[in-house]
């Protein structure tokens, strides 16, 4: 089933969350003069346009990034992920996908492995990032070919994993994933993303709830609300979302809730906004 297509969605307040992390990640890969591997596991389009009307966007970028960038005295924290998105939007108007924030804070010596199955999104993925030695795309399954392509050359590295949850198979195949792609790169940073939609509370709460008792240590879970979660079967609509991380950079907590407050505070609606920092299980 490949129905989603993120160009409708850019920008909206998952996006900010989960590239806002990846932002800081990236950055700390940055400060050492070795070389690092980026995967992306579902890489969409890479990168979006953001000059469309709301009725395009259904909104999601209207009460995402526009609402984070008219912003002021935003936390340090945020800073290589807003300046970047602010370069972007006053040069072309483009919003940063994962490839993207990638392209951008990696180095000449980094190299990007980006992934994508659907058949209409990877032509666009390929012409969006053409002539780049560093960046190599597969058209392929975003789970297994992270399993089949770790662990990388180069030790340090990173794993975003953002599948879209359309069928119930993606939420089970995340969990399992991340525990066999640690067991293979026990070195690599994994960033795993999910929603938060109510009538998929009990498909969330299984696969924390497996990682938790996965033997892996320090696993960190970041999450940001901004409507309150109606469970059951009328829980649709994105209530928020969240990121798992294992082998997080050891500031990555403090540096996360530094900022969470300030994102629920800006983009929750009517004041519903919500956020929640905790270990899945304790590091070592």
């Amino acid at each position: 089933m490949l129905s989603y297509r993120h160009a409708y969605h850019a920008g909206n307040h998952a996006d900010v969350l989960k590239h806002s992390i990846l932002s800081l990640i990236l950055s700390y890969l940055g400060l050492k003069k070795n070389p690092y591997t980026f995967f992306d596991t579902h890489a969409g389009q890479g990168r979006y346009r953001l000059d469309r009307t709301p009725e395009e966007d259904k909104g999601d970028s209207f009460s995402g990034i526009r609402k984070v960038l008219e912003s002021a005295n935003y936390p340090a924290q945020l800073n290589p992920y807003i300046t970047l998105c602010k370069n972007l939007a006053e040069k072309s108007f483009i919003y940063p996908g994962s490839p993207e924030v990638a392209r951008n804070l990696s180095r000449p010596d980094d190299t990007l492995i980006l992934m994508e199955l659907h058949p209409s999104e990877t032509p666009v993925l390929r012409a969006n990032f053409r002539n780049d030695k560093r960046i190599h795309i597969h058209h392929r399954d975003g789970f297994s070919g992270l399993a089949a392509l770790t662990p990388p050359q180069t030790v340090r590295g990173i794993a975003h994993i953002d599948p879209s949850y359309e069928t119930a198979d993606d939420w089970v195949q995340a969990a399992e994933t991340l525990v066999s792609v640690h067991k293979k790169w026990p070195q690599g940073i994994l960033a795993l993303w999910y929603p938060v939609v109510g009538r998929k509370l009990h498909e969330l709460n299984t696969l924390k709830q497996s990682l938790a008792s996965s033997r892996i240590p320090g696993i960190l879970d970041a999450e940001l609300l901004v409507t309150d979660v109606q469970s059951g079967p009328d829980g649709y609509g994105l209530s928020g979302s969240g990121m798992i991380l294992v082998n997080p950079p050891w500031t990555l907590h403090d540096d996360i809730a530094g900022f969470l407050p300030w994102l629920a505070s800006v983009l929750g609606e009517n004041g519903a906004g919500h956020w929640n920092l905790h270990w899945l299980s304790e590091p070592v």
